[in-house]
């Protein structure tokens, strides 16, 4: 039996084994409007319930944005946190909106596929 102080931190891979809806790679142009900010951007994950967002500036974590994606829809939600010159964000979707969410971004994934690196 492990001791509390004995239990390790969970890899990335199991962090990223616990989302609720797998992210789908993109490369798709959009809006994201934060604290009276609104640009383009790009969104290079994406699932149900959150992205993966290319776009400068970037907004400051725990931010309320707005994303609004081609063909996928548009989103609220809160910027989680930065990954470089990325921005991940966690989307307030209804429970109802997720399947047919899912749906659009996979239609949109197939026309905007993501960039093959060299």
């Amino acid at each position: 039996m492990s001791l509390p102080s004995e239990i390790t931190p969970a890899s990335p891979k199991e962090a990223s084994d616990r989302r609720r809806f797998r992210r789908i790679g993109t490369r798709i142009e959009g809006r994201i409007v934060f604290a009276g900010v609104d640009v383009d951007c790009i969104v290079h994950e994406m699932s149900a319930t959150g992205a993966l967002i290319e776009c400068q500036p970037l907004p400051a974590l725990g931010a309320e944005i707005a994303l609004d994606v081609p063909d996928v829809g548009f989103a609220r939600g809160v910027a989680l946190r930065h990954e470089g010159d990325l921005v991940s964000v966690e989307l307030a979707t209804l429970p109802r909106r997720h399947d047919r969410l899912s749906d659009k971004l996979i239609l949109a994934a197939f026309r905007f596929p993501p960039e093959k690196p060299d």
